[in-house]
């Protein structure tokens, strides 16, 4: 495969990843407002519950997504590096820099630590921030 052929797949696999990326962001955003209307005006446990069912789901989405983007971007510098053509001075920094040794396939667990420390933070705040709340005011 040639590289203007690589680029294209793999431009086209990051756009669809991004849009599901920013799906994911607005329902991150959408549980934190769960999260602050449950201290607003208070939530039963049965909303708690539910609210935890859909935030870890909503998390597990979110990792998907980073499993995807993150061995999309490792093989596509892969796949630069096995062809057999001169690669021009940025695709090559790129390359250099990603520093993929073979093709991965997308995971649940991030390859990155930042990355999973960054999503159990999160999984924490939505959590934690939802146990936490008061009970219903009346």
């Amino acid at each position: 495969m040639e590289m203007s052929q690589i680029m294209d797949v793999n431009t086209g696999l990051l756009i669809a990843n991004a849009a599901f990326f920013v799906g994911n962001v607005l329902l991150l955003w959408m549980m934190f407002r769960g999260v602050s209307n449950a201290y607003i005006y208070g939530a039963n446990t049965f909303a708690k519950v539910l609210h935890s069912a859909m935030s870890l789901c909503i998390v597990g989405f979110f990792f998907g997504t980073y499993g995807n983007i993150t061995s999309l971007i490792n093989n596509w510098a892969y796949a630069l590096a096995e062809t057999s053509q001169d690669l021009p001075g940025g695709v090559q920094m790129f390359v250099d820099r990603i520093g993929a040794t073979e093709y991965v396939d997308p995971s649940l667990i991030p390859s990155d630590p930042l990355g999973l420390v960054f999503m159990v933070a999160v999984l924490i705040g939505l959590l934690g921030g939802m146990w936490t709340a008061p009970a219903p005011k009346d």
